[in-house]
């Protein structure tokens, strides 16, 4: 999963306009009718569903409920850590050739996308999936099935999605639904490493799509922000000396142990509220390293920083202290230091808070994914955040929205699970979401 003047800045409230359509009984549709401002940015209407084109589609979902949990859980089993994803993007490029998409393309970082043509005069509209998960090769992606419970290393986070977004395509195929605008397929690589397939992709693939939908949450998520996300890799460095030798040396650990201690001691403002669990803003060290062997002070040691912020002011002031304390660390240990930023997104060119939440596209996935939903669960709130390949989007002024197919937990974890039965409604919201956006 991966923020803006358009983001909230401190005392605005979180919220300013939110037009949530939930599924209404069955006698009550012709007496509910819309308010303006809905009416104008949802374009999703129930009667769509009943097209005979699209009851064809979708009933062809429930046909293959089976098969499709089948093949999510092989796709699950294949390795794709971040950076090492050509597996699954020669497994998707395969669907995609059986499915006749157009521009069919891998690239040099094995993002692979292809083009679903529209009858013409329509928004083309992209809906992203990453291939890549946080997980190494060696780790074991064995599916184990509990009843309804799916439970494997990346079988939500976003194997879940891909292949939700991959049978909505198929879906669309069998039903012969047309729509005007085209749909692009994007499956992404190294998400997990900083977003960085989307942003290669939208910078060189030569497409400008009109909206951009990140299908890489849970299915009870709509976020139509993207936050703010720093990531930096911090070096130390020095001549390095046997141990007996060591004793009042420059030691680069000494300055990592200290630079660490310093970053994480660092006063962070309060929690913000009404984030689903999110607790922000954060820094966390996500790994460090260096040395080869015990008995000698390393000559390089390095560790890495993940901050995240809501807005830039709290971001930018941070920022400039994190530098600061992994500065002072070497000064103070006498050794070498160097920077490496892995992750930095200029959000000049966002769109306006506003605008970005009242957009069809935000708007329409809203009631999608409401309409969709588990009956008896809350209404989905669409959230200002974002940490998805949409924040890549956000960033380029792209209306943008990040969603999911199914209902998961605890992803980026070895205990990740997902529920089997999800995907189906799941990828009928899909479905919806894509003929309302793209038939324009």
């Amino acid at each position: 999963m991966s923020s803006s003047p358009g983001l909230p800045l401190p005392g605005a409230s979180r919220i300013e306009v939110s037009c949530i359509h939930m599924r209404p009984p069955p006698l009550l549709v012709l007496v509910l009718l819309p308010s303006p401002l809905c009416a104008q940015s949802n374009w999703f209407h129930p009667s769509v569903l009943e097209k005979p084109e699209m009851r064809h589609a979708l009933q062809s979902v429930d046909a293959r409920a089976g098969a499709i949990v089948e093949e999510w859980i092989r796709l699950t089993e294949i390795p794709a850590p971040s950076g090492k994803e050509q597996a699954r993007a020669a497994y998707i490029r395969s669907e995609m050739e059986k499915l006749h998409l157009s521009e069919i393309r891998t690239d040099r970082i094995f993002n692979v996308s292809g083009v679903r043509k529209g009858t013409g005069r329509g928004p083309t509209v992209v809906f992203a999936a990453h291939l890549d998960t946080v997980f190494p090769e060696s780790t074991r992606l064995e599916v184990k099935r509990e009843g309804d419970i799916l439970r494997a290393p990346g079988v939500g986070d976003d194997t879940s999605n891909l292949m939700a977004t991959l049978e909505m395509f198929r879906a669309l195929d069998r039903g012969d639904v047309r729509t005007k605008g085209n749909l692009i397929f994007l499956a992404t690589a190294q998400e997990e490493l900083g977003l960085l397939g989307a942003k290669h992709w939208l910078e060189t693939s030569g497409y400008k799509p009109d909206m951009f939908v990140a299908v890489d949450l849970s299915s009870t998520q709509v976020w139509y922000g993207a936050l703010r996300i720093n990531q930096f890799k911090f070096f130390y460095t020095a001549p390095g000396a046997h141990t007996m030798e060591s004793r009042g040396a420059p030691s680069p650990a000494k300055a990592v142990a200290k630079a660490i201690s310093a970053v994480y001691e660092i006063p962070l403002p309060p929690l913000a509220e009404g984030l689903d669990g999110f607790r922000l803003p954060v820094i966390n060290v996500g790994m460090l390293g260096g040395g080869t062997v015990f008995n000698a002070v390393p000559r390089e040691t390095w560790f890495t920083v993940d901050l995240r912020s809501l807005d830039s002011p709290t971001q930018d002031r941070l920022h400039t202290t994190v530098l600061s304390a992994a500065r002072r660390a070497a000064e103070e240990e006498r050794v070498g230091f160097r920077m490496e930023r892995k992750l930095g997104i200029d959000y000049s060119k966002a769109l306006a808070r506003s605008v970005r939440l009242n957009h069809p596209v935000v708007q329409t996935a809203l009631a999608t994914s409401n309409y969709f939903r588990k009956p008896g669960t809350p209404a989905i709130e669409p959230m200002d955040v974002g940490s998805t390949d949409a924040n890549i989007a956000v960033s380029m002024g792209i209306p943008a929205v990040a969603i999911g197919a199914v209902r998961e937990g605890l992803p980026h974890r070895l205990e990740e699970h997902a529920e089997a039965a999800s995907i189906v409604p799941g990828i009928k919201s899909l479905i919806a979401l894509a003929v309302s956006l793209a038939s324009r």
